[in-house]
């Protein structure tokens, strides 16, 4: 059913839709981190009797608490945008998830009512009540992480649909388990609240590097300097430690997607997308280096080290066995088997030395903490555009598909999904003719081609390899 799509001004629509959703997640990834972290560290300055902790929980509820009106207001402009831009999308997908979406709104309703009145405005008056309202922030963030839950169930779907169709617009669905368990649910859910955690608490940990700073230049004796001092310290740790569950949940999530949506893989390894991919690590290396020799100089343990190499030696057997990366060339395990097993020694040689308080030190890790948030939106923007021209993998293209994106598509699907690892080996295996090629492999049946395919193929091929 062709229904009216409203023509965006200056930019193309998908700009403005990544501009307006990356000005939202952020701040909604933000929150939830700090919603479900809050109530922990509260109870660990509850037990243990240090009221650091509680400071810095409340610090991050009263961040919070400034970013959520932005964040919903942003929340609340995403799908008045897409009605209007993407109109077939938007009615296919709310009628598959339209019960989905409002036990999500629910829920946003209930979170809002716990965070605000029964944690936020309760935390100086409940000051000898700590259980009570402890239980009140598990419960604001029990309902913030439902919120998640619901998005990551939706988003996930439009990259694997696991075989659920989207509905037409004449048919409303109204919510389907099928969809919203699909196959790599789980896994997205998983690696984005690690990766919440991780960039939330990297990030924080250099803006508190900032403000040690401040104070050290006013009072260097005084407890608030302390008090950063030991912030910075603590939540950049938390944040470095929790990346290291990523890689492994990512190895799972990888292969989900390179069995249901291969196409879209095939885009991130080796395709139209892998420049991203390639930024991304580099930013990940970039956080990964600062940030481990900060941690080890500053907790100058020999525990937290041995957990950092575990991690690390955890990192490299992912990169060892993981097939895909082969689109890098033959050099690239043996290097980056090297690079790990040299940075596990320069993190051993430099455990508890020099003088981490140092300025420079404090502004390297505020640059750690921004590195890991532009890791964190390149994740997203990469989970996207793999799927172009689709909006919803297999199911429904985007309105401003274009014919070489089009082109592009049916080459990964008919020609090297059957044919090559990774869409590299198109240049580095190159034939003298790929019109021969393409016809000896449809008279061979390796490829099953229409004549209309095949020359689309062949010209794509000429064209771009």
């Amino acid at each position: 059913m062709d229904l009216p799509v409203i023509e965006t001004p200056v930019f193309p629509r998908w700009v403005w839709m990544e501009e307006i959703t990356y000005s939202h997640i952020p701040i909604a990834t933000l929150v939830t981190a700090f919603m479900l972290l809050a109530p922990l560290f509260e109870y660990i300055g509850y037990r243990w009797g240090k009221p650091r902790w509680d400071r810095l929980s409340k610090s991050l509820i009263w961040f919070a608490m400034i970013l959520f009106s932005p964040g919903a207001a942003l929340g609340t402009g995403i799908p008045m945008f897409i009605i209007g831009t993407y109109p077939e999308f938007w009615s296919r997908w709310a009628n598959l998830f339209f019960w989905p979406l409002i036990a999500q709104f629910m829920f946003f309703l209930a979170e809002v009512f716990f965070l605000f009145f029964l944690y936020y405005l309760t935390w100086d008056r409940w000051m000898h009540r700590k259980k009570l309202h402890i239980t009140m922030g598990v419960c604001a963030a029990f309902f913030g992480y439902l919120v998640q839950i619901v998005w990551d169930s939706l988003g996930a779907y439009m990259l694997t649909p696991g075989g659920v169709p989207l509905p037409g617009v004449d048919e409303p669905v109204g919510w389907s388990l099928a969809a919203m368990l699909n196959p790599s649910f789980p896994f997205l859910l998983i690696h984005r609240t690690f990766g919440n955690f991780s960039y939330a608490m990297m990030l924080t940990g250099g803006v508190m590097s900032l403000r040690f700073m401040g104070q050290r230049r006013k009072d260097p004796l005084s407890e608030n300097t302390a008090y950063f001092k030991w912030a910075t310290k603590t939540c950049f740790t938390i944040g470095f430690m929790c990346f290291f569950a990523m890689p492994v949940i990512g190895w799972f999530y990888a292969r989900v997607l390179q069995e249901h949506a291969p196409i879209g893989f095939l885009a991130m390894m080796g395709g139209h997308v892998t420049d991203y991919l390639t930024i991304k690590m580099m930013l990940i290396s970039v956080f990964l280096v600062i940030g481990g020799t900060y941690v080890v100089k500053q907790n100058n343990s020999k525990a937290l080290t041995a957990a950092i190499t575990l991690g690390l030696l955890i990192l490299l057997v992912v990169i060892l066995r993981h097939p895909p990366l082969d689109y890098f060339g033959g050099w690239w395990r043996p290097v980056s088997a090297g690079i790990v097993i040299l940075f596990i020694a320069w993190l051993w040689l430099n455990k508890g030395r020099g003088d981490p308080n140092r300025t420079a030190w404090q502004y390297a890790i505020f640059i750690a903490g921004l590195a890991a948030f532009f890791t964190f939106c390149l994740g997203g923007f990469i989970r996207e555009r793999m799927k172009t021209p689709d909006t919803v993998y297999g199911e429904i293209v985007k309105p401003e598909w274009t014919d070489v994106e089009a082109d592009r598509y049916l080459v990964y699907e008919k020609w090297i999904h059957p044919l090559y690892k990774t869409p590299t080996e198109l240049d580095r295996n190159r034939p003298d003719s790929w019109r021969v090629a393409v016809q000896q492999a449809r008279q061979d049946e390796t490829v099953t081609l229409t004549d209309t395919e095949a020359e689309t193929i062949i010209n794509y091929l000429e064209a771009n390899h």
